[in-house]
């Protein structure tokens, strides 16, 4: 007669067969439920018995659960990533773990080791990108911080067993590179900024490059848009997303309160300040203030010439010809890198 040993009779000793017996209740992969006995001569052959089944069926589930690395680092995206969190955010988060599905998109995720994503890092220093010059070792840190964390919920929901990113290396950080100028340097891109004429900088036919009402009322905009920028210490976002409601004249302070990103997909969206701090009041000086605000005169001016072609539905303070948020590639290229070039000073500055 079988003699319990526990409470509830999973483990119990048969005196007829002389051996210990274990009870083992558990869930098929189809949701069903099932009995196995187990039995050795010693309780320490039975642990051992034990142990190898439920490995058993811990590798029979994750076989069950097959799943590619893709799919379930675009489920974690949906799922974890996207509500809660900015769309700028999400992005940067889909944008890095994309680059590891041409090396294993495809492939089970059970199966990825970390020599294997090691390998992956390495390569993707060296020749990742579009124009495979390789990502900066910023870029590889984020992307391997992405896919621990997206890893970590999968050995949660029971698709891994360990986290392969435990056994690769972070890149070693490189110092950021940071160009920096002097009283001099601003007050030539400034000068640059204002007389306009570094439209034509770079341009091998100068004579194509229109001189009209709209180019005028760019060269007024971005001039003040830089002018402001290097007075306030404001983001690009922060710029193109301020209103004139913002701007106190009499009390000469800016108030930050929104911004305007483009997202991965060349969407502009209004948003938030990027922080907490980062809604805050910005005193400045006389002579910034002054050239504002005839600089918003001037736009009032340009707005009634144009009639209904110019629609500043937003009230902004910096738009393009007809009243739209800045486009910052469209400033970047066109107007800002040229400013730069004729002021003699690196593309890489940027005024925040």
């Amino acid at each position: 007669m079988a003699r319990g040993i526990y409470g509830d009779g999973s483990l119990f000793y048969d005196n007829g067969k002389q051996l210990w017996v274990q009870t083992i209740h558990y869930t098929l992969p189809d949701g069903e439920h099932a009995t196995k006995k187990l039995s050795a001569k010693t309780k320490a052959r039975l642990r051992d018995k034990v142990r190898d089944f439920n490995d058993k069926l811990y590798m029979d589930n994750l076989q069950s659960k097959r799943i590619t690395v893709r799919t379930w680092l675009q489920q974690w995206l949906e799922v974890y990533i996207k509500h809660g969190r900015k769309q700028k955010t999400y992005e940067n988060y889909r944008d890095r773990v994309r680059y590891v599905y041409p090396y294993i998109g495809d492939r089970q995720l059970h199966t990825i080791t970390g020599l294997e994503l090691q390998h992956i890092f390495n390569d993707l220093l060296l020749h990742g990108g579009t124009k495979q010059q390789g990502l900066s070792s910023e870029t590889i840190s984020c992307m391997r911080r992405y896919l621990k964390a997206a890893f970590d919920v999968a050995i949660q929901n029971g698709y891994l067993s360990k986290n392969p990113v435990s056994g690769t290396k972070r890149p070693k950080k490189e110092p950021s590179k940071i160009v920096v100028i002097d009283e001099v340097q601003v007050a030539k891109l400034l000068e640059v900024a204002k007389a306009g004429e570094y439209v034509t900088y770079g341009v091998q036919n100068p004579k194509y490059i229109k001189h009209n009402i709209g180019t005028r009322y760019l060269k007024m905009c971005y001039y003040n848009f830089v002018n402001l920028g290097l007075a306030s210490g404001m983001r690009c976002g922060e710029l193109r997303g301020l209103k004139w409601s913002c701007v106190d004249f009499e009390r000469q302070k800016i108030i930050i309160e929104m911004q305007i990103v483009t997202t991965a997909d060349y969407a502009d969206i209004h948003d938030e300040p990027k922080t907490f701090k980062s809604r805050r009041v910005i005193y400045i000086d006389v002579d910034v203030m002054s050239t504002l605000h005839r600089y918003m005169v001037y736009q009032s001016q340009y707005a009634k010439l144009v009639g209904d072609k110019f629609i500043n539905s937003n009230n902004l303070v910096f738009t393009n010809t007809v009243g739209n948020q800045v486009c910052v590639s469209n400033f970047r290229k066109r107007y800002y890198h040229k400013m730069l070039g004729a002021a003699g000073i690196s593309k890489d500055y940027t005024i925040h």
